[in-house]
């Protein structure tokens, strides 16, 4: 799935989340890139949510996030794990 059609998907504006991943991408074009490893558990849960889960960690991710809470939150618990 493409970004923008993940977007559409999403109810999220293309050119917003052009304008988030640009400013990521500049804000760490000096840090190295790093691969998580990502299992897909088939839970009952809500389909507006999305669960990251790192070592005993798990964050939960729905509908309507704020954005820059949740890269606070990935900072800190990058931190951590």
């Amino acid at each position: 799935m493409t970004a923008k059609v993940w977007c559409e998907a999403k109810g999220i504006q293309y050119s917003r989340y052009v304008t988030w991943a640009t400013k990521l991408n500049r804000e760490r074009q000096h840090e190295p890139q790093q691969w998580a490893n990502v299992t897909m558990v088939n839970e009952e849960r809500s389909a507006s949510e999305v669960r990251l889960k790192c070592g005993k960690w798990v964050i939960c991710v729905e509908t309507g996030f704020s954005p820059s809470l949740l890269a606070d939150v990935l900072k800190i618990v990058d931190t951590v794990c």
